[in-house]
């Protein structure tokens, strides 16, 4: 990843607090942190992984570096994954570059109204994997992969299932919402649940990244 603010440094932080190993490519100097804030965050990557930049030292993080930078990451990757990207997007790019470098392409689909949700569903039109939660990603992976990583990948998503598993009355509501967003009157009507119980599952899904909500009380699977 890039270091950069939003899912980059999300991806980093996570991680990290997973006992990995991650790595920064920069679209600055080595001697630089961009952006600025993130310069512990910085610290803690250098501890347990790496650093990288391919651009002099003492060079700003002129937008002109952030393609090259994007090619990097790629190359590094076995797969990206697009959450979210606007048609106009230095997401695309790296999807693009990913795909010429022979990687995978992942993308998270979204209401196709969203500005945000436009480039992953175009993404999603050219054939890149339909991305709905993690374990999709590791079943694509896993080939790639050392056998020992393999087996504790393996564990790992075996135990999240089980603490991830919904309830009768969660479920319900979860199979009542879709990719376009429903109003919590929409979920009643659907699963003839009281308001009570369905504002629960919402709330409780919505802390487990099961579901999104976005403005006017409106819900989306994840």
């Amino acid at each position: 990843m890039g270091l950069a603010r939003g899912v980059d440094a999300a991806a980093h932080r996570g991680a990290l607090s997973a006992q990995g190993r991650t790595i920064a490519v920069l679209g600055c100097g080595i001697d630089r942190t961009y952006p600025p804030e993130h310069d512990r965050l910085r610290r803690q990557i250098e501890e347990r992984g790496a650093i990288v930049s391919e651009v002099p030292m003492g060079a700003q993080p002129h937008s002109h570096h952030f393609p090259r930078r994007n090619r990097i990451i790629s190359g590094l990757s076995l797969g990206v994954v697009v959450t979210e990207a606007a048609i106009r997007s230095g997401s695309l790019i790296t999807a693009r570059l990913a795909a010429e470098q022979g990687r995978e392409v992942f993308a998270v689909p979204g209401f196709v109204k969203e500005d945000t949700s436009r480039g992953t569903n175009a993404l999603l039109k050219e054939g890149a994997a339909l991305i709905k939660r993690a374990q999709d990603i590791i079943e694509a992976i896993l080939p790639q992969l050392e056998p020992a990583l393999c087996l504790r990948l393996q564990r790992s998503v075996g135990r999240g299932e089980q603490r991830d598993h919904l309830g009768n009355e969660e479920q319900r509501v979860y199979d009542a919402l879709s990719y376009d967003p429903r109003t919590v009157d929409d979920v009643i009507v659907a699963t003839g649940l009281s308001v009570s119980t369905v504002i629960a599952s919402l709330l409780s899904m919505e802390l487990r990244e099961r579901v999104r909500q976005l403005p006017g009380q409106r819900y989306l699977r994840i």
